[in-house]
């Protein structure tokens, strides 16, 4: 089997994750903009709304940032539509879209820094492919994961998506390696997983949540990834 030399990590529920939820946080931002909303109801309508846009995925092949906040407004009036009236909905938008641009939204989980320290000190290089939007570059910065990675793919700058092969050769092509020495890890069966095997990546799914999958390489935490590459 050839060594693995290049390990590509997705980002949210992988690397990170929101904080302290989505439906928190749009929440608060309501409150503050003179709607009172439950958190955990707003978390639930914006999975349910999620899924039928199948995620950032209708944004492959779009790579403009007009139309990825677009992209999002319709979403999040969507999601508002019938749970208040809001006296400047264009204002609450604006604050929603700039504080997810932002740190404060974030959280690392706690086996992402340890785990790339020791990657890399093995000399292992890394890099990142994500279905996200242009605000992916400024967070990975802001989390401090900037000097573990090469490269960073977001798929709506580069016009593909998970689980389709582009975006994987895209990253392959940018890192200069080929798909057989090179690993991807992340926590969606269909986008990370298959994506990535279909694309001729060796790949691990993290099953944070322990559904325990039959039938394919997966772990529970990333701390058990360097034994899927040493």
């Amino acid at each position: 089997m050839p060594k693995i030399n290049v390990v590509f990590f997705d980002a949210g529920g992988t690397l990170f994750r929101p904080y302290p939820s989505v439906g928190a946080v749009y929440a608060r931002v309501a409150a503050q903009h003179g709607v009172s909303v439950d958190a955990d109801h707003v978390e639930k309508v914006f999975h349910a709304k999620w899924h039928e846009r199948n995620g950032l995925t209708n944004l492959a092949g779009l790579s403009s940032e007009k139309i990825e906040r677009e992209w999002w407004h319709a979403l999040v009036r969507d999601i508002f539509g019938n749970l208040g009236q809001f006296k400047d909905f264009e204002a609450f938008f604006q604050e929603l879209y700039d504080l997810f641009a932002q740190a404060e939204c974030w959280r690392l989980y706690d086996d992402t820094v340890p785990v790339l320290k020791h990657l890399k000190e093995k000399g292992v290089r890394l890099a990142i492919i994500s279905n996200w939007d242009h605000r992916l570059f400024s967070i990975v910065k802001q989390l401090g994961l900037s000097e573990y990675f090469e490269q960073v793919t977001a798929s709506s700058a580069i016009g593909s998506a998970k689980p389709g092969k582009r975006i994987f050769e895209a990253a392959l092509e940018g890192m200069r390696i080929s798909a057989n020495s090179s690993l991807h890890v992340g926590d969606s069966l269909e986008d990370d997983y298959h994506g990535a095997t279909r694309a001729g990546l060796k790949a691990v799914l993290l099953d944070r949540h322990r559904k325990a999958y039959n039938g394919v390489v997966r772990i529970d935490s990333l701390q058990e990834l360097p034994d899927h590459i040493e």
